[in-house]
């Protein structure tokens, strides 16, 4: 999905600034470019062969979508992710890939799209078997992309691609976590019948639930992960703003 941030400016008529935009936002959302990292001007411009102004422009569209922040006299530089952070950006995916799925329910009683939609759920099966979570992620993203984009509604799409692009950045991905494969098949698959029967209001619940799912195994996941507290007194970590 292209970004939800799409204004005038130099990087609408710039190839090379669209380019490092692009680069930039990836890096940041794979964790190739870590939280806390800085980012510098000067050494940008550099490597692109750009002046400072239009990488500041750049920078500044990647400090709106709430990739980056800066401070005075310390520049940019990658923004890091709670999870608590994570917790209220999933509050509002559960709600607006629901809605998708509500607005995108007649548009799979045209013909083919609904095959087409049930061809990725056949993908996924030989992958959970194998315990493929790479291959899996993939096709889960192809999975709510078909269905956030058959909504038609381009803002919703502009605003569940913002809240993805942040969901990402977290360090632990729920398709990770061993139990979830099968679990998260199983409830795609209920999303396909609920489609199929063109019940709108099923699919948004399902969904919904689906989303909402994930979020409970992550909780759990790294509530499991966390050393017991000790009598000392203090609270335990998970209790804490967990920065990475």
């Amino acid at each position: 999905m292209p970004s939800p941030y799409e204004g005038g400016g130099l990087l609408d008529s710039n190839p090379k600034l669209n380019e490092l935009y692009d680069n930039l936002r990836r890096q940041i959302i794979d964790r190739t470019i870590l939280p806390g990292t800085k980012l510098s001007e000067n050494n940008l411009g550099k490597r692109w062969g750009v002046s400072r102004t239009p990488v500041r422009e750049v920078l500044r569209r990647l400090e709106a979508e709430g990739l980056i922040a800066s401070e005075h006299y310390k520049g940019f530089y990658v923004e890091r992710i709670t999870f608590q952070d994570y917790e209220q950006l999933y509050t509002i995916k559960i709600n607006l890939e629901g809605l998708a799925g509500k607005l995108a329910t007649p548009y799979f009683s045209l013909p083919g799209q609904m095959e087409k939609l049930e061809a990725l759920c056949n993908e996924m099966e030989p992958l959970v078997a194998s315990g493929n979570s790479e291959g899996y992620t993939r096709i889960n993203h192809e999975f709510h992309s078909f269905i956030c984009n058959a909504s038609q509604n381009r803002w919703l799409i502009k605003f569940i691609d913002n809240i993805n692009s942040q969901v990402y950045r977290f360090i632990v991905n729920t398709l990770q976590i061993s139990t979830r494969l099968r679990t998260s098949y199983a409830e795609h698959l209920r999303i396909c019948e609920m489609l199929r029967s063109g019940n709108a209001a099923a699919v948004q619940r399902e969904i919904g639930n689906h989303v909402y799912n994930a979020l409970q195994e992550l909780r759990k996941e790294i509530i499991s992960q966390t050393p017991r507290p000790s009598n000392s007194g203090h609270k335990p970590n998970y209790l804490r703003k967990r920065r990475i």
